[in-house]
């Protein structure tokens, strides 16, 4: 580097410039830390890496199994943070023209089927109120498609009613306001009220808390994201590609596989282009010829026409 300033200086300037969400800062943040963690235990100098270095990181994270979508975003980190230093005159943009990994075709996360679904819901004992808590959480996931960090961000105050329909304001992943809406399934309406009716709560009071003793901070979207897969793998699912991702599949898929239009379903999943909507089409279309293939009917035609060849 050249510069004096220290590196926690220079990561500090480097978000400071972002114009990006409080909460996407402390992603960045922890995703430049892996990187300069991995320098250390390669005992590299951290201020005058080289372009090599960046491509062994990138081998190194793909040795290490993880996804296209991990290996690109914490190598899109790299080409942001070195961007930067280069423009303020402090080295080289060392990832400059890192090429990004080769995606799979299928998806990242898969979702799961109604029955599925369904056995999940039912699993959950609800006499305890960590039970109603999480009966709650994932049926506004299953229900209604949210993310894990629309889910951390609900307060209490944020459900209401409109034209006599019960609804949720969502800030939207990237999003700074709650200006969505959804609209609310009865049952999720009756676990919601189960769910604070022994709790004391203003409007600001977050929805999904830590139950444990002396404890009622907001569950954020990591913890979220645990209490699903443990939910998942009582049930006997335990997958890589099945995860709490995979409960905002769910919705998308079967709204297609319920004749749901794409502009609606465009809507209800809050994209801003039906491009991205289109992965449930082809997950639907996918999860048909897996089960209605093709292959079969063409399979018998072929043999009926040799059985006759042969009369």
């Amino acid at each position: 580097m050249r510069t004096t300033l220290k590196l926690n200086e220079i990561i500090a300037a480097w978000l400071s410039e972002c114009d990006i969400l409080p909460s996407t800062k402390r992603d960045y943040r922890r995703k430049i830390g892996l990187w300069f963690r991995y320098l250390s235990e390669k005992s590299i100098d951290p201020r005058s890496p080289e372009r090599r270095h960046v491509l062994e990181y990138k081998q190194h994270l793909q040795a290490a199994g993880k996804s296209p979508y991990t290996v690109n975003s914490l190598v899109t980190i790299l080409k942001l943070f070195y961007g930067f230093c280069e423009r303020q005159g402090y080295c080289d943009n060392i990832a400059s023209g890192i090429k990004s990994s080769k995606r799979h075709t299928e998806y990242s996360k898969l979702p799961l089927t109604a029955e599925q679904a369904f056995r999940l819901l039912d699993s959950i004992d609800t006499s305890t109120v960590i039970g109603r808590r999480d009966r709650l959480m994932i049926s506004l996931m299953l229900f209604n498609g949210l993310r894990t960090c629309e889910v951390e961000r609900i307060d209490i105050g944020d459900f209401a009613k409109r034209e006599g329909e019960p609804i949720l304001y969502i800030q939207r992943k990237g999003r700074t306001d709650k200006n969505e809406i959804v609209v609310l399934h009865p049952d999720t309406v009756e676990w919601l009220e189960e769910y604070i009716a022994d709790r004391n709560w203003n409007e600001e009071s977050p929805l999904f808390i830590s139950h444990k003793a002396k404890c009622d901070n907001r569950l954020v979207r990591q913890t979220i994201g645990r209490i699903v897969k443990l939910r998942l793998a009582r049930i006997g699912i335990s997958h890589p590609k099945i995860s709490a991702h995979s409960l905002r599949h769910t919705f998308g898929a079967l709204m297609v596989e319920q004749g749901v239009d794409i502009e609606t379903i465009k809507d209800m999943m809050g994209h801003s282009d039906t491009k991205t909507t289109r992965i449930y089409v082809e997950m639907a279309q996918q999860r048909k010829l897996l089960h209605h293939s093709p292959s079969r009917v063409i399979g018998n035609v072929i043999l009926k026409n040799g059985v006759k060849g042969n009369e």
